[in-house]
């Protein structure tokens, strides 16, 4: 089983995301991609994206980069800025990881819509479990 199958089996316990519909597309050193197609539970009353919807994909893109590069990572702190608004088809995060300094971890996640315009900007910072990689993935991978 390769690293990012191993990532998917990992968050198969993350029952928040798979509620809301989100999935991991890509995750390598570099970079981590997920998405969820909208539909009307994602929607709020003004007929656009919830704006807690757009930072649960923003953060679980997070998590997903950060568990892949330096397992066990959770979320410390997280911003959000909101740009422009989502409405119907598929909304994409992507993180990046910025810096990684003792037990911290910084990245940028940006999140688009359908038609690849930015909806809002994200910057989340996580502590890093004193945990060893290649142990964690051989243990995913004996399940």
């Amino acid at each position: 089983m390769n690293s990012e199958d191993l990532m998917r089996k990992f968050f198969e316990g993350d029952k928040f995301a798979i509620e809301a519909g989100i999935e991991i597309i890509e995750v390598n050193e570099d970079r981590a991609v997920v998405r969820a197609y909208i539909g009307p539970k994602h929607l709020n009353a003004n007929g656009c994206v919830q704006g807690g919807m757009l930072y649960t994909i923003a953060d679980f893109a997070f998590a997903v980069l950060g568990n892949f590069r330096h397992p066990i990572t959770v979320t410390q702190c997280g911003s959000i800025s909101y740009v422009a608004a989502a409405y119907t088809g598929v909304v994409t995060a992507t993180a990046t990881e910025t810096v990684r300094r003792g037990h911290n971890t910084v990245s940028d996640v940006v999140v688009a819509d359908a038609d690849g315009n930015t909806v809002c900007v994200c910057r989340f910072n996580g502590f890093v479990k004193d945990t060893d990689r290649d142990e964690v993935f051989a243990k995913l991978a004996e399940k």
